[in-house]
């Protein structure tokens, strides 16, 4: 089957940490990306359910890119999921993340769920994408003031 990417992860902070890093534009910016290899430099969001968001970044080589969706369901700090649509695979297709935040003795247990696709290189290529930004999000977290504060 080559529908869908599931990903968990556990993190030290809270899930409202959590679920804030994932919806606060300036939070984005801050964790989405590596230098050397390519980094978010905008996000634009409406927070409601059919509300539009648009990341923008640039790639190491200076190439711009874009994803942007719709919001489809908000309920802080437990779940969110809104439709994906990128612009560096020529006919992308429309897909769908899935986020539920868990709370855990250490933290967060978040799961992904990424599905819609229907060619397998682009889910392929998703996958170690998704693994990447978990990383970046548990690393900006756990090193971050905001985990100690926002409870």
């Amino acid at each position: 089957m080559i529908d869908a990417i599931v990903e968990e992860i556990e993190i030290e902070a809270s899930p409202q940490a959590v679920f804030a890093a994932w919806t606060t534009p300036e939070q984005m910016v801050e964790w989405w990306g590596e230098d050397g290899f390519y980094r978010v430099t905008k996000w634009r969001a409406d927070l409601r359910v059919g509300g539009k968001w648009r990341s923008d970044g640039v790639s190491a080589d200076g190439k711009k890119f874009a994803v942007e969706g719709e919001y489809l369901r908000f309920d802080p700090p437990k779940y969110l999921s809104f439709t994906w649509k990128h612009d560096w695979e020529e006919n992308s297709s429309v897909t769908t993340v899935e986020l539920e935040l868990h709370p855990t003795r250490r933290g967060t247990l978040l799961k992904l769920k990424h599905h819609g696709f229907t060619v397998q290189a682009s889910r392929d290529d998703h996958k170690k994408g998704w693994a990447r930004v978990l990383g970046w999000l548990r690393g900006y977290m756990e090193k971050s003031e905001l985990t100690r504060t926002s409870h």
